[in-house]
């Protein structure tokens, strides 16, 4: 009897400590913006230390921009700002990770417009 309840002892704090285990995106990932504007495609490279999210989006021509955000689970929050003229624009970006593949919610991308966005780490 005493063994049963070690046993579940065991399973039950594999089950616990799982349930909080947060998803690895350190490295690149291909970022693709789809919304009314046309598609646009960046590059992000996360830097990852426990739930904390930090690293840098490549916009292309030169541009890289720092970025910082958090990973709870599978949900993963970020955002860079990008300078303008008219003041700097956040753009915030949140999804839910599943492997190799971010799927992004709809959301409002300053400029850009409205739409949803994916992530794919490279190499996968």
């Amino acid at each position: 009897m005493r063994a049963r309840f070690g046993l579940a002892g065991v399973v039950l704090v594999a089950l616990t400590l799982s349930l909080g285990a947060q998803t690895d995106v350190g490295g690149e990932w291909d970022i693709t913006l789809k919304t009314q504007v046309g598609e646009t495609t960046w590059t992000a490279t996360f830097e990852q230390d426990g739930s904390m999210l930090s690293g840098k989006v490549d916009l292309g021509d030169r541009e890289i921009l720092p970025l910082k955000g958090t990973v709870e689970g599978n949900a993963i929050e970020f955002v860079f700002v990008m300078p303008d003229l008219d003041g700097d624009q956040p753009i915030n970006l949140s999804g839910t990770i599943d492997g190799d593949m971010i799927e992004g919610d709809d959301g409002s991308f300053s400029w850009y417009g409205t739409g949803n966005w994916t992530g794919a780490r490279q190499g996968s």
